[in-house]
């Protein structure tokens, strides 16, 4: 659940940096992105809190079988 909060807070940033691009108010649009760098913040600290240990080792991903899973 915490990782799927932090796409969502990426996705949320996304939406703000947009909306700042489009934003014809500099006040607003200086806003929008100091709330998306925020956003951004949050969802890393998410995923470095909950990271799944050693997910950068390339074996993690690695699927073991037995022997007589073809039997």
């Amino acid at each position: 659940m915490p990782l799927a909060l932090a796409e969502y807070l990426r996705h949320l940033a996304t939406r703000c940096s947009r909306m700042s691009r489009d934003c014809n108010d500099p006040v607003t649009s200086k806003e929008l992105v100091i709330i998306s760098v925020e956003l951004v913040e949050k969802a890393e600290a998410l995923e470095a809190e909950y990271a799944i240990p050693h997910a950068d080792d390339p074996r993690a991903a690695e699927i073991t079988t037995r022997d007589d899973d073809d039997k």
